[in-house]
């Protein structure tokens, strides 16, 4: 029965979160984005709330708008964002993990076989280690990464440390990215303006270039070097 209500909870959520996806774009941010500052400036603890649960939310179903709720999230509430994001972020990929241990093991280890006899050696040379690089470096899927620790029996303690420790270097770049958006769109978006003008705006566009870049770099050598296996 528990594992009954669990999955319709868990598909009710899924549900609201796909239906409601729309919500989560750029465009519809830009659209809303004064009469959001409006709504948290009125409601600051609740609006900060229903950010954390959404991004805990999104980061648990493995939705693919992490980076588009950083940047959101940033703008409008500032370098709290920043906290609140690692704090989300690891509560989620911690749900993924439970799952993995507990009442979907089976499930999940159906569908990582073949990972799971690639990386195996690897992983128990250092598992922080390996979970800190995955983090840093998006070489398998977001919902992957968090499976597989669970499934090769990491402690997890050391899982908490290297997801925060992972996720850190890259909240920062897109909690920079999202002020300087929010600073941007404070000035109106003038025909004008020029970002060249504003080291707030183009310097965390640059390091979010520069680490992207890097993370592709050390990605595609790491995909050569799995298949090479």
């Amino acid at each position: 029965m528990g594992r009954i209500r669990w999955a319709f909870g868990l598909a009710a959520l899924l549900i609201v979160m796909w239906f409601g996806r729309e919500w989560v774009s750029v465009q519809n941010f830009l659209d809303q984005y004064s009469e959001s500052k409006n709504i948290i400036r009125d409601h600051y603890v609740l609006s900060l709330l229903i950010f954390f649960l959404s991004y805990l939310g999104s980061v648990s179903l493995s939705l693919p708008v992490a980076s588009t709720l950083t940047l959101m999230g940033a703008a409008l509430f500032g370098w709290i964002t920043f906290p609140i994001v690692i704090a989300a972020a690891t509560s989620g990929a911690l749900v993924i993990f439970w799952l993995a241990s507990t009442v979907a093991n089976k499930f999940f280890f159906e569908r990582a076989t073949d990972t799971l006899k690639k990386v195996r050696a690897v992983f128990h040379q250092s598992p922080i280690r390996w979970l800190l690089m995955m983090r840093l470096v998006p070489f398998f899927p977001f919902w992957l990464v968090n499976i597989i620790p669970a499934l090769l029996k990491m402690r997890q303690r050391d899982y908490v440390f290297a997801t925060i420790l992972g996720i850190i270097p890259g909240t920062a770049v897109y909690v920079s990215v999202g002020r300087g958006l929010d600073t941007m769109l404070s000035q109106g978006l003038s025909l004008h303006w020029s970002i060249t003008e504003n080291p707030e705006i183009w310097v965390p566009l640059v390091l979010l270039g520069i680490f992207s870049a890097a993370s592709a770099l050390i990605s595609n050598r790491q995909k050569r070097e799995f298949h090479e296996c």
